[in-house]
């Protein structure tokens, strides 16, 4: 698990780095790198949750090992749907539907729904831009 000190530290790095850059070209790339980096923690956040609540909830190993193999390995993904497709795989749907409505009268789910759609929305298009090959061959 990634600690927040560690993403703080990262970002708060890439913020220097962006705010000492000589070009637009760097600012672009110090940019997209941050944003890459907070997505993947994100999605380790996520897989950790997960990974939690398989060791607190579930009693056999091989239970745990499933859960981290086939259920949390293969996602690469930080959507609000696919955390929630493997919350559903450890504590089940009426636990998580329990939890989804107390989180749901704070408003917080709706928030993070929206956050993570787009995080990904932004994420996305600085990963599959041509500008982000070519801020990296700058520095190769």
């Amino acid at each position: 698990m990634i600690t927040k000190s560690y993403l703080f530290k990262t970002l708060n790095r890439l913020d220097k780095l962006y705010n000492d850059s000589t070009s637009d070209d760097q600012k672009i790339f110090y940019s997209k790198l941050a944003l890459i980096e907070l997505c993947g923690w994100i999605e380790e956040t996520m897989d950790d949750i997960v990974l939690r609540c398989a060791k607190r909830c579930l009693k056999s190993p091989a239970n745990q090992k499933f859960i981290k193999d086939e259920i949390i390995k293969p996602n690469s993904n930080f959507q609000y749907e696919a955390f929630r497709k493997m919350l559903i795989m450890v504590i089940g749907l009426a636990t998580l539907e329990k939890i989804e409505k107390k989180l749901e009268k704070t408003g917080k789910i709706s928030a993070l729904k929206g956050d993570l759609v787009n995080l990904k929305r932004s994420r996305n298009r600085a990963a599959h831009r041509e500008h982000l090959t070519y801020a990296i061959s700058n520095y190769t």
